[in-house]
């Protein structure tokens, strides 16, 4: 079975089994699509759903946040632990708002700051359907476990994970196939995987231990 061709449709099918309902993934704005990126890093969706929602209403646009109080922006954001980033989101609404758009490229957007490669390329993927790589934790995760790839780095940092990436999103629906690999480690492929009701795990790298062990009892 090739690997890759199975993987790609294991998460196509996991972004309508296992797909999870937030509000900045019915987004196509890219304004909406990098604050609901930025307030996620480092938590989990249903912890920013609320936040993003008061964020939104009270700062919709670059040109509303650029006027905002960065005490303003602290109360909302310090139950995400982002109280420090409040000036951070303050400026890139005034950098935003000073260039009359935001970007679609990633390049451009990486200049903003508290920007990096997953944010930017999110904004691509999400708000613009484009075909692009996306590496985070949580999906350098299930890429390392189910190929066997080599984990140590981190994975903004992971050249070789990111060309990886992008070799599985080039065929296309690279959206789908990246929420589903996100909502598949949500409901599957945990820190403590669930290994038993993982639908791949027989073509999957790290569950050959499992399998084995399965076997033996078995046997």
């Amino acid at each position: 079975m090739e690997k890759p061709g199975a993987f790609r449709r294991g998460m196509l099918k996991s972004a309508v089994v296992n797909a999870r309902e937030f509000p900045w993934r019915r987004e196509h704005d890219r304004f909406a699509v990098l604050i609901g990126e930025l307030l996620l890093q480092r938590t989990r969706g249903e912890h920013v759903e609320a936040v993003y929602r008061d964020f939104m209403k009270r700062w919709p646009t670059p040109a509303r946040l650029a006027r905002a109080r960065v005490p303003s922006v602290e109360r909302v954001v310090v139950q995400l632990g982002l109280r420090k980033r409040a000036a951070v989101l303050v400026e890139i609404g005034r950098r935003l708002d000073q260039m009359g758009h935001v970007p679609s490229d990633p390049d451009e957007l990486l200049l903003l700051p508290g920007v990096g490669p997953y944010v930017a390329n999110s904004v691509a993927v999400f708000a613009e359907g484009r075909n692009l790589p996306l590496v985070d934790w949580v999906i350098a995760r299930v890429l390392r476990r189910y190929f066997g790839l080599p984990g140590q780095r981190r994975p903004n940092s992971d050249r070789e994970l990111w060309e990886f990436a992008a070799g599985l999103a080039g065929p296309g629906r690279a959206r789908e196939l990246w929420l589903g690999t996100l909502d598949f480690a949500a409901a599957v492929c945990k820190p403590r995987p669930h290994c038993a009701e993982c639908p791949l795990r027989k073509s999957c790298s790290s569950s050959e231990g499992f399998l084995s062990s399965v076997q033996g009892r078995i046997a």
